[in-house]
Formats: structure tokens, C-alpha cells, sequence
């Protein structure tokens, strides 16, 4: 009867030290493994649009195109300002001939002066530019169509200025800092690693009130940290789902 109390004490024992070992892994291995955020990629967009009332005449990109700053992306016909354009230039080359003889006054000059910049700049608006180097990613209208000042003619975003937005915890606050370098990870990429800067860090939390007094409210806290990323492949795209523990060394 005593063997196999000792038996049964042993098992005890050995069992206890299996959970001791098992909780002892969990906690100083899988516990101590740092979080991973998550974030969305982003890049900066801007949508060009018409500055003058007119017709489409020619569209010169595609969607999918990468173009460079200045560079004409579509052409208005302007038809009414070229007309104008051409009254106004006539009666600003007779207005200077009489100038020099005296025979108009400078009050008359500088009013058609006026007119003819302002028709010239309406004019220069005709031929619609890139305003950056950057990838059209929407074209919304066609030749033919006829389009109001401030409607949307095309989408551009720029590839290479992208950047994700990670919301941590106010406990980890204090170890970020901007300028800081961290490594974002593509899981389905094979965990392909891109290099990122921490470029903004939100001073508001969100989802959050602004106003917490107590410690275990504050560890609720939820802040925004800005990180753009190096994509000189352009392999990042928006949309995609990066990960990052936003510590320096992963």
C-alpha cells in the first residue's frame, strides 16, 4: 500500500513539473514574443481636375501610365477662348501702337492688358498636366465629353510615397519616436521586409476619450503612428496589409 502511495506521489510530482516546464515555455517564450500590428497601405493621391468650361479634344495616358510632373495628360478644345483669345490680341496690338502715340489712355491699356492675361492663363489651362510624378490609376472622362470647372478628369497616386497606419497601445508610447526606423513584413510575400521611418506619431487617442485619469483607462489608449515606406520596386501597392512590431530590431 505504501509502494503505491509513492507511485502516485511521483506521478503527481512528475506531472506538476511537466505543467511547471509547460508554463514556464509559455511565459518566457511565446508570452515575451512581440506584438505584431497591423496596417493598411496607403499612397498620396491627388485628382486632377477641369479649371476652365470646355470640350475634350484628346486624352494622351492611359490608365496604368506613369507619368512626370508637367507632363500634358489631356488637351480641352477651349474653342471660345480661343476665339477671344485671338479679338483680344488684335485689339491689345492696336492699343499698344496707339499708346505710343498717346492717343490711349494707361487706364485703357492696363484693362486689356488684364484681358489678355486672363484669357492667356485660361488658355494655358486648355492643356491639362501632371502636377507630379505618379501613376494614373483612374481616368474618368473620355473625348467628346464636355466637362464644367472643378469636374474630375483624372486620378493620379504617387507609388512611391506610401505609408501605413499602425494604432498602438499608450503603453508602448514612449519607446517610439519619430525619425525611428522600423521593418514592415509582407506575410503573403513570404514575409518580404521593407524598410520604414516612423513619420508621424498622433497626439490625440483615438476611440478613446481625451481625458483619462486612471492608469488601468490610460493602458486602453490607442494612438496613431505614422510609418512610410521605402518602395523604390514598387512591389508595395495601396490597399495591401503590412505588419510591423515597430520595434528597431525585429
Amino acid at each position: 500500500m505504501m509502494l503505491k502511495n509513492k507511485k502516485l506521489l511521483w506521478l503527481i510530482i512528475g506531472a506538476l513539473a511537466i505543467v511547471a516546464v509547460i508554463y514556464f515555455i509559455v511565459n518566457f517564450f511565446i508570452s515575451k514574443k512581440p506584438y505584431i500590428y497591423a496596417g493598411t497601405l496607403e499612397t498620396s493621391k491627388v485628382i486632377v481636375s477641369a479649371r476652365v468650361a470646355s470640350d475634350i479634344s484628346d486624352v494622351f495616358v492611359i490608365e496604368g501610365d506613369v507619368v512626370q510632373s508637367g507632363q500634358p495628360l489631356m488637351e480641352l478644345s477651349c474653342d471660345a477662348y480661343k476665339i477671344f483669345g485671338r479679338q483680344i490680341d488684335n485689339d491689345y496690338d492696336r492699343a499698344m501702337k496707339l499708346m505710343e502715340r498717346g492717343h490711349v489712355s494707361a487706364v485703357e491699356y492696363d484693362a486689356l492688358t488684364r484681358n489678355k492675361q486672363d484669357n492667356d492663363l485660361k488658355l494655358s489651362w486648355c492643356v491639362v498636366k501632371s502636377p507630379m510624378n505618379a501613376m494614373v490609376t483612374t481616368k474618368f472622362r473620355e473625348v467628346g465629353e464636355v466637362v464644367a470647372p472643378g469636374a474630375p478628369l483624372i486620378a493620379l497616386a504617387n507609388p512611391y510615397d506610401i505609408w501605413a497606419y499602425f494604432y498602438v497601445p499608450y503603453s508602448i508610447l514612449y519607446k517610439l519616436s519619430v525619425g525611428q526606423q522600423v521593418i514592415g513584413v509582407l506575410p503573403e510575400a513570404d514575409n518580404m521586409k521593407f524598410v520604414g521611418r516612423i513619420i508621424k506619431i498622433n497626439e490625440v487617442a483615438e476611440f478613446t476619450p481625451k481625458n483619462v485619469q486612471t492608469r488601468d483607462e490610460r493602458t486602453r489608449l490607442v494612438y496613431g503612428i505614422k510609418v512610410q515606406f521605402e518602395n523604390p520596386d514598387l512591389i508595395l501597392k495601396a490597399g495591401m496589409t503590412i505588419e510591423s512590431t515597430l520595434m528597431q530590431n525585429e
